[in-house]
C-alpha cells in the first residue's frame, strides 16, 4: 500500500471515529486542521479588525459550525476536501464580521475615535447616550399623558416594553400575539405624534 493510500485510509477511519462520537478523533482533527483554520482567518482578517478580533475567536466559530453539521450532510472523501471546507467556513466567518463591522454605520470600526486625554493625562469625559435627568422627567410626563388615553391592558404592555422586554417577551407575558403588541405600539406612536 502506498503512502497516499495509507494516508487516505487513516483519514477515512478518523472521520468514521469522529462521526461515532470519539473525542480522541475530534482532538486529532483539531490538531491536524487547527493551523489550516487559523491561517485561513489570518489571510482574510483586515488589519483594522486585528485589534478587536483574534484568529482564535474565528477558529472557535469554525469548529462550532463543523460540530453542528447534520450527520451525512457533508462527505469528506479526502483530507484536502475537509481542509477546503474548513477554509471556506473560516473565510465566510471573517467576511460576515467584516460586513457587520466595516459595512454598517452602527458598528463601523472606521468611525471609532480614540479616547481624548487632557494635558494632565486625565481622560476627557465622552458624552454618553444615557438620557439626562430632565429628559427622563419630560419623557415620564409625556408617558403619563399618553397612558391616560390608553386602556389599562395597553398601558401594561407598553410599560413592559419601557422596562426593556422585547415585543415577543411581552406578548408571552400578556398572553397575546406579537401582532397585537405591534398594534399597541403603533397606537402609542400615533398618540405620541398627536401629542403637543
Amino acid at each position: 500500500m502506498s503512502a497516499v493510500d495509507t494516508r487516505q485510509t487513516d483519514f477515512t477511519r478518523l472521520i468514521e471515529r469522529f462521526r461515532a462520537g470519539d473525542p480522541a478523533a475530534l482532538a486529532r482533527l483539531y490538531a491536524e486542521y487547527g493551523g489550516v483554520v487559523r491561517e485561513a482567518v489570518r489571510r482574510r482578517l483586515p488589519d483594522r479588525l486585528r485589534k478587536e478580533y483574534d484568529s482564535l475567536d474565528f477558529a472557535q466559530d469554525v469548529w462550532a459550525s463543523f460540530l453542528d453539521l447534520p450527520p451525512g450532510k457533508h462527505h469528506f472523501a479526502t483530507p484536502e476536501a475537509l481542509g477546503g471546507f474548513l477554509t471556506r467556513v473560516a473565510y465566510y466567518k471573517v467576511i460576515e464580521v467584516c460586513r457587520r463591522r466595516l459595512g454598517s454605520q452602527g458598528y463601523d470600526v472606521t468611525r471609532e475615535q480614540p479616547i481624548v486625554r487632557a494635558a494632565d493625562g486625565a481622560e476627557v469625559p465622552i458624552p454618553g447616550r444615557e438620557a439626562t435627568p430632565s429628559q427622563v422627567a419630560i419623557a415620564d410626563e409625556r408617558w403619563a399623558a399618553i397612558a391616560a388615553a390608553l386602556p389599562a391592558v395597553h398601558v401594561a404592555v407598553v410599560q413592559r416594553l419601557r422596562e426593556g422586554f422585547t415585543q415577543k417577551e411581552v406578548a408571552a407575558m400578556a398572553n397575546i400575539t406579537d401582532r397585537t403588541v405591534r398594534r399597541i405600539v403603533d397606537r402609542v406612536r400615533e398618540l405620541c405624534e398627536d401629542a403637543p
